[in-house]
């Protein structure tokens, strides 16, 4: 079987506090992106789990996945799995767990296992915090530490530049950076309102990330490319997750340049 892993960007982004169980509360509007990694799923004697671009490591959310389906979803069988990749990583795109997603939900089906939504976000949620909403896909609002998944059921695509510089930001320092200076809480509810009444002017000006702010203070190159995308004509740009990807909306302007100085510019659809 092959399959694809949808990357997913935040629309709105706010930490509430940290847990007892040390995981952070979260509250989020999601959206998957068009922009995919690749899954080769085969039958085999043995597991094993490869990457195109580099070598994935023993704790990786692919093998996560398979040892927590064989342990608590009934898997049975053996499989290669080879990843190809395309979502860039440290990036806020959810690459790892997008993959981890698309792989609970394969093995599922080529198993027939039967596992529920619910079964499957309780599987996921053990391997990383945005696996259920990778499960879920579509619009989203994510509450809790990203076990809590409501699905907007909203039809709607829009237009995005994805774009990354050479520097990525691992989710733990952008965690450790956002408790340092920790900002107001922010409002998700007209963010997901916005969403959806399908109001793009709205969103534009109410789309917010507690992380963006630390960022910018301590990357100029990231205040650089935000630069570079507002005068590539993107007339709202804003970092997703904790970076350290920015998207830039209103993309009827011509972005080739971003190409030509940044290692990573995707132009296509959310939603």
């Amino acid at each position: 079987m092959n399959t694809k892993a949808f990357a997913k960007v935040n629309l709105a982004l706010d930490i509430l506090g940290t847990r007892d169980d040390g995981y952070h509360e979260m509250d989020m509007v999601n959206a998957p992106a068009e922009l995919y990694d690749e899954l080769e799923i085969t039958p085999a004697a043995e597991d094993s789990i490869t990457c195109d671009t580099f070598r994935l490591p023993a704790n990786s959310t692919l093998h996560k996945a398979v040892t927590l389906m064989r342990e608590q979803g009934g898997l049975k069988g053996h499989y290669a799995i080879h990843l190809i990749k395309h979502i860039p990583d440290q990036a806020g795109l959810g690459g790892g767990s997008a993959d981890a997603a698309a792989l609970l939900k394969a093995l599922n089906e080529i198993e027939s296992l039967g596992l529920g939504t619910e079964e499957l976000d309780a599987i996921g949620f053990q391997i990383g915090a945005d696996v259920p909403c990778c499960l879920h896909g579509g619009f989203t609002r994510v509450k809790g530490a990203g076990e809590i998944v409501q699905d907007l059921n909203i039809d709607w695509k829009i237009p995005v530049v994805l774009a990354q510089g050479v520097k990525g930001i691992s989710t733990k320092e952008a965690f450790a950076r956002f408790e340092e200076t920790k900002s107001a809480p922010l409002d998700i509810d007209i963010v997901e309102d916005a969403v959806r009444k399908k109001d793009i002017g709205l969103l534009y000006q109410t789309m917010s990330n507690a992380f963006e702010a630390q960022a910018y203070e301590l990357m100029d190159e990231l205040v650089e490319l935000r630069e570079d995308m507002r005068d590539a004509g993107l007339v709202r740009v804003m970092m997703t997750g904790s970076g350290s990807v920015l998207m830039g909306f209103s993309v009827d302007e011509a972005v080739e340049e971003l190409s030509e100085k940044y290692p990573f510019v995707w132009k296509g659809y959310i939603g």
